[in-house]
């Protein structure tokens, strides 16, 4: 994957030193020089020109590394009207919601699903909203639903049904819409972030200079599509619409020829068989990897090992949507849905992402939901897929570059990107909840800290 975002490296000058934390279950300070961890000891003295932490026997962790998250589309989200379960359960709060939206003209929506009002078009948003534009964005993201007043303001037929399938790109060049994307990073920091993989198809070398002017402050890795100049090639699959067999060989094997390993998104079974066979047809190569994964059977596991590729995953699915899987999608399949454990057995290197804003962006609750496989309101999804805490953890502190491959640590010589709990890892364990992070450090610099979690 390319890497965007450089802003963020501390200054040389910049030491800090890091009192009495728990690392790997030992009592020890930790010193950072230069972007590194330069000292683990006891009884270590500061120096003047470091700032001070007292961790007071907290856990210390590496950062925490979202392996598949959308900036932008956070960022618009965090701006827009929540349109979907839990928040909106019906016709009648949908259109209550809409109503109350305080934007000055257009009226942007998120996190819809069907089971609210069924499969929305113009006619169902003009009854609702009938004189400002509306659209209003599918939780799978696939689709956008617009009201007839936007479909005069984008120029669309007069006929059309208001359904926009896969016309992000298009839709964003023709609405825009303020993003904060300091605001975001400050979010994903308060989780212990340090890192993020943006997994957006759309992203190209403006898009990557853009992430970097944004004031985000983690290192970020960008996939994307044929415009980004390296990096990661980013290819999507819908089932309903899939690709000529061929034809998707012979890209996976264009951009193996330059270089840039595959990252392919696959939500159903049908995605997952067809992506693996094209992957196995072109040869595969270290970095290709598979997105979401979300119903892997037993049979599609065994392709997944012969392909050799790593698998990225979104547990907090199970937590966030889970409820709705168990009405939708077939009992058979519910055993085999945002797999952990059985991926892990079987050998496939397993990284973690919240895939925000279509989930959420706290990876506490990917790592929570990866231990209890438990739904919203309590039911147990796969529970043999379920992980301990400590392997839950490193979903999400493995490196940017190798999703599933050795979880990063806390030695001398390490980069000093770091999360620093407000409790031990023993308490922690127990809850697996942000509001435990008391620290968060990139390159031995405080980009977050909790009001009275820890003194300087």
């Amino acid at each position: 994957m390319l890497p965007v975002s450089k802003r963020s490296c501390p200054s040389p000058e910049r030491a800090l030193l890091i009192r009495d934390a728990e690392v790997d279950a030992d009592r020890a300070d930790v010193r950072c020089r230069d972007g590194r961890i330069a000292e683990i000891g006891t009884g270590l003295v500061a120096s003047g020109d470091e700032d001070v932490i007292e961790a007071r026997g907290g856990a210390l962790l590496p950062g925490l590394h979202d392996h598949h998250i959308h900036l932008f589309a956070l960022g618009a989200a965090r701006a827009s009207v929540k349109c979907g379960p839990p928040e909106v359960i019906d016709r009648d709060g949908l259109a209550a919601v809409l109503a109350g939206a305080a934007t000055s003209e257009w009226i942007r929506g998120v996190g819809y699903h069907e089971s609210v009002a069924g499969m929305l078009d113009r006619q169902a948003l003009d009854a609702m909203v009938p004189e400002r534009p509306v659209r209003i964005q599918h939780r799978s993201g696939k689709m956008w639903f617009l009201n007839s007043a936007a479909v005069q303001i984008l120029g669309l037929d007069a006929h059309f049904d208001g359904r926009l399938f896969r016309q992000d790109t298009w839709l964003r060049e023709h609405v825009a819409t303020d993003v904060d994307l300091a605001a975001v990073s400050r979010e994903l920091a308060s989780y212990g972030v340090t890192g993020v993989t943006d997994a957006t198809p759309s992203n190209d070398d403006e898009t990557a200079a853009k992430i970097t002017a944004a004031g985000v402050r983690q290192r970020v890795c960008a996939m994307g599509g044929e415009h980004l100049s390296r990096g990661t090639l980013k290819i999507m699959l819908d089932e309903h619409e899939l690709p000529d067999f061929d034809a998707l060989r012979s890209r996976i094997a264009e951009a193996h020829g330059h270089g840039r390993p595959t990252a392919t998104h696959c939500v159903t079974r049908a995605e997952l068989v067809f992506a693996l066979s094209a992957l196995m047809e072109a040869g595969t190569m270290p970095g290709d990897r598979i997105e979401h994964a979300s119903v892997t059977d037993d049979a599609t596991m065994g392709l997944v090992v012969e392909a050799g590729v790593c698998v990225v995953t979104q547990p907090n699915f199970i937590l966030e949507r889970g409820e709705q899987y168990l009405a939708d999608v077939e009992p058979a399949d519910h055993p085999y849905l945002y797999r952990c454990r059985g991926f892990l057995d079987a050998g496939v290197p397993l990284g973690g992402g919240t895939d925000a804003p279509f989930g959420e962006p706290d990876p506490w609750t990917a790592i929570r939901a990866s231990v209890t496989r438990r739904t919203g309101d309590g039911q147990v999804i796969g529970p043999n897929e379920a992980l301990s805490p400590e392997r839950a953890l490193a979903l999400f502190t493995t490196p940017a570059g190798d999703p599933g491959g050795a979880p990063r640590r806390i030695a001398v010589g390490e980069t000093a990107d770091m999360c620093l709990l407000d409790r031990s890892w023993k308490e922690a364990r127990r809850s697996l909840r942000h509001e435990h992070v008391a620290a968060t450090i990139l390159g031995g610099e405080v980009i977050f800290r909790r009001q009275g979690t820890i003194r300087a």
